[in-house]
């Protein structure tokens, strides 16, 4: 027992040291500006850790105080109208953030171009969700009211540019500041709605006023950056290139919504609101976790589109570097959270919702495709293949239908957990094996899936 405790002591330095190694070649190697990016990072992780620990406390004091068939309504009216959320941002962040890194000469054109689109989309995405529900749920009022209160932050989702004006120039810091703001604000609220025993539709409405506040915020520090909003233009031609070159974005991140709520909406409709409660516990405990992947890519996107000049093998090495840390963040979180599931649930949200430990067992098994989708999703804009993502999420879609049906009958929220898995898997990473121009990259994204026995054979060389 002595020499395996020693053994097992001796795998954990040895895996410590190796990755800290790694993580700082991979820092040491991209653009001179390392330390702009590390602080950017930095900003991310404190503004996304912070926001974790109290979305996670408040979160769980809503859903408890709500119970799971009134927090699964107010899950379904999210859930619905998220299927209209990309028409309000067009999925085109990434591009923009491109454009303003490759011509910071023409920011006022490209932040007024990406603005206007996204207002747009904003009022279709709030009139179409209001519409369809009235359409496809017409036997409850009360829902109409929800999604319409929810539908309103759409709207205010159209000063999103200045986030990407941020992200191109490192200074991640207004962001954060401007987005923990917005939520201190409402986490606040939440706090006296739930002291005076408040009805679901105020906690409905604090969705948008999060959004609201939040965009009132990245105009003030965009101000403060001595920038002027009254300075973005645009003229037809240019809304007419950003629509073209963001639209296949846009159906795949249309794809990948529908399909991420697609289990809750299915869930609601075949079995009922209650269902959906106990279901979106574990699902929002597992998606509080993905902001690792979203901030190491966020940070590094602007030095991943600079690397493209350098040599090939220099570049498939940065590449191999990150989707090598995101599948060990992904792993680390799998081995803690699949033994302490039941603990988890019971603790957070008490016995109302203890159906949804094996659930979460399931679903947490997602974050290995959808970290490294994360890291794929931002080369395909680099390379600019935005094409490939949009038919790999359909193929997800599709499959996410054809299995929910199969399965929610029979396992409820089980059932869709697993729907969900399979479907992440074929959108992230085994459609791209199956493209020319895709499976190098999936073959990066291969080895890092495969990094528990890469890591059992450096110990045996060790």
């Amino acid at each position: 027992m002595l020499t395996y405790l020693k053994q097992m002591m001796k795998i954990k330095k040895i895996l410590v040291f190796n990755y800290l190694l790694k993580f700082r070649k991979i820092v040491k190697d991209f653009h001179p500006e390392n330390r702009q990016i590390i602080g950017n990072t930095g900003w991310l992780f404190v503004g996304k850790v912070f926001r974790l620990f109290i979305s996670l406390c408040m979160g769980t004091l809503v859903a408890r105080y709500l119970g799971p068939d009134k927090f699964g309504t107010l899950q379904y009216a999210l859930a619905f109208s998220s299927f209209f959320l990309p028409l309000s941002t067009s999925q085109m962040g990434k591009i923009v953030t491109r454009d303003l890194v490759q011509k910071p000469v023409s920011k006022d054109k490209i932040l007024g171009t990406a603005f206007l689109v996204q207002i747009i989309g904003g009022i279709l995405a709030a009139t179409l969700s209001i519409t369809f529900i009235k359409i496809i749920y017409p036997q409850s009022s009360y829902i109409h009211l929800l999604v319409a209160i929810v539908a309103i932050k759409f709207i205010f989702n159209s000063f999103q540019p200045i986030e990407n004006w941020f992200e191109s120039q490192v200074k991640s810091k207004f962001q954060v500041l401007a987005s923990n703001l917005s939520f201190l604000i409402i986490t606040i609220i939440k706090i006296f709605l739930i002291i005076f025993k408040a009805p679901l539709f105020l906690f409905a409405s604090i969705i948008s006023l999060e959004t609201i506040i939040y965009a009132t915020g990245l105009i003030f520090y965009y101000q403060l950056d001595h920038q002027n909003i009254r300075n973005w233009r645009t003229d037809f031609q240019s809304i007419k290139d950003l629509i073209r070159e963001s639209y296949p974005q846009f159906l795949s991140s249309t794809a990948i919504l529908i399909y991420a709520s697609l289990d809750q909406v299915m869930l609601g409709s075949m079995v009922g609101h209650s269902s959906i409660g106990i279901y979106s516990s574990a699902v929002i405990l597992c998606e509080s976790l993905s902001f690792l992947p979203l901030i190491i890519s966020s940070s590094l996107y602007p030095s991943m589109i600079k690397a493209q000049s350098l040599s090939k093998s220099t570049y498939r090495k940065k590449l191999q570097k990150i989707y090598d840390f995101t599948s060990l963040i992904a792993y680390a979180i799998i081995i803690l959270i699949v033994p302490l599931s039941g603990f988890l649930i019971k603790l957070l949200y008490g016995d109302n919702y203890q159906l949804a430990s094996p659930i979460l067992s399931i679903y947490i098994f997602t974050s290995l495709f959808t970290f490294q989708g994360e890291v794929m999703s931002n080369w395909i804009v680099t390379e600019g293949l935005q094409h490939f993502n949009l038919y790999a999420k359909l193929v997800g879609l599709a499959a996410n239908i054809m299995l929910n049906l199969l399965l929610i009958p029979l396992y409820q929220g089980i059932g869709a957990a697993i729907a969900t898995l399979v479907s992440a898997s074929l959108a992230n990473y085994f459609c791209f094996l199956f493209w020319k121009k895709t499976r190098t990259n999936a073959i990066l994204t291969t080895k890092a899936l495969l990094l528990p026995f890469r890591l059992l054979k450096l110990l045996k060389r060790s």
